[in-house]
């Protein structure tokens, strides 16, 4: 990654910062006063980048009115021009002493940029010097902390993104920087090449960023929080963030995390109804008349009332169905396991075909096609479908991977699990919904004393 090369940082550099001649007072908003023609002049040769020569006419109207704000702010202008930032900010601070209330936003604003500048001046020749020494982390974080002194020398910035990302092979970083001077200065070319240069990195920032991702998924909340932020840092448009995020904080058992969470999504338009039906007792919380209102106002009375069905047992059921039809469940059934492995001397594994309410209201039908696999003695006992118990005394269902564990069956199986194959994402939706049938299953009544 190359850095740019740019033209000086004089009154050029102001524009960049926001701040340009055509913006600074005009005599117009001031007294008339004897030195106008001269203060006039200054200003348009300021304009045209002549700063030597606005540098003596601005002195000669001070001479002419030594009160008068506007020359000691066009002799400030000048110096800045011609990088004498000590001169110029004592120029210009007194022009802030004598300047009216009208027009002292504007002079505060000569004085904050003169600053950054002879700042970042400073910064520029330790980071040159770092640099020469051969002491590569030192000068990136000079030429960044020159950039960020006023964030109107680009070209800075460029060179800290360079050194982070070629030298210390640190992409975030670099990523950082690049983002700030695309935010900084929309529209420019400055903001194009920072925008060309983070495509760049793209790759490596997603790759970093999923991997913290799956680290901050087997975590608690508050100690996934600083996982997540890191991967936020990598690549914030990385939508897993937010929903791990949110499932955690559903997982926690907050409804105010949870609450955030979901603003979140919201702010970055991920609001999607089946994953929030998925999320760890979602169906509870809509019973909480404390929640409902809060939801309402994240995604809208329509979409929560929409949710309320999703995640409902007979929305949970009918999600199932929709991947069976899709194609996108297998089942496994094994039995007689392999002392010390997990493998099964008696096993099958067949297309699950449909999805259906079972006999009771704890269990459910799965609907086998076909045979993607089996063990050469279990055709004969794998018939067309399996009945699947809910019911609370029942193993439940355990999510490794892209497989949903549901335990042994009652006639002899030691392992029954829905296998999803390319459609791994999906492993924690099918646990979830699996659960929360699980959790709707009738409790049996205590046994009496």
């Amino acid at each position: 990654m190359k850095s740019r090369v740019s033209p000086g940082r004089g009154v050029a550099a102001v524009i960049a910062f926001g701040l340009s001649v055509a913006m600074l007072p005009s005599p117009a908003l001031a007294l008339q006063g004897t030195n106008d023609v001269q203060v006039e002049a200054s200003k348009q040769l300021l304009s045209e980048d002549r700063y030597i020569e606005a540098l003596a006419v601005a002195k000669d109207a001070l001479r002419v009115d030594p009160n008068d704000y506007r020359a000691s702010y066009y002799v400030a202008m000048a110096y800045m021009g011609l990088k004498q930032y000590d001169t110029a900010e004592a120029q210009a601070n007194q022009a802030l002493m004598q300047a009216p209330a009208s027009a002292r936003a504007s002079v505060e604003k000569l004085v904050f940029t003169i600053r950054s500048l002879k700042q970042g001046n400073q910064d520029v020749s330790a980071a040159d010097a770092a640099l020469a020494e051969g002491l590569i982390g030192k000068a990136a974080r000079l030429y960044e902390d020159s950039w960020a002194a006023g964030r109107n020398a680009p070209d800075y910035g460029f060179k800290a993104a360079e050194l982070y990302a070629d030298r210390l092979s640190q992409p975030v970083d670099a990523a950082r920087v690049l983002r700030q001077i695309r935010e900084s200065l929309p529209g420019s070319a400055s903001a194009e090449t920072a925008e060309t240069q983070l495509k760049t990195l793209q790759p490596v920032l997603r790759q970093i960023a999923t991997a913290q991702v799956r680290e901050a998924a087997q975590l608690s909340l508050a100690d996934a929080r600083p996982v997540l932020r890191a991967a936020a840092d990598a690549d914030p448009g990385f939508a897993e963030i937010y929903r791990t995020q949110a499932q955690l904080a559903a997982a926690s058992g907050s409804a105010s995390e949870l609450e955030f969470s979901l603003k979140e999504l919201a702010r970055r338009n991920l609001v999607d109804l089946e994953f929030l039906a998925a999320l760890p007792g979602m169906a509870s919380l809509l019973e909480d008349p404390g929640f409902v209102p809060q939801l309402t106002d994240i995604i809208g009375a329509s979409q929560t009332e929409m949710l309320r069905t999703a995640a409902s047992p007979r929305g949970r059921l009918a999600f199932l169905a929709r991947l069976a039809r899709d194609g996108k469940l297998t089942l496994f059934m094994g039995a007689r396991q392999v002392k010390g492995t997990s493998d099964y001397r008696l096993w099958s594994r067949r297309k699950v075909s449909s999805v259906q309410p079972g006999p009771s209201a704890c269990d459910i039908i799965v609907g086998l096609s076909d045979q993607i696999g089996a063990s050469a003695d279990a055709y004969a006992y794998m018939p067309a479908n399996r009945i699947i118990d809910l019911r609370p005394a029942n193993a439940r269902a355990v999510r490794k991977g892209p497989v949903v564990e549901l335990g042994p069956t009652s006639d002899g199986w030691q392992m029954t699990a829905l296998t999803l194959g390319d459609a791994g994402e999906l492993a924690q939706p099918v646990a979830a919904a699996l659960e929360q049938l699980h959790a709707a299953c009738p409790r049996p009544a205590p046994k009496k004393r």
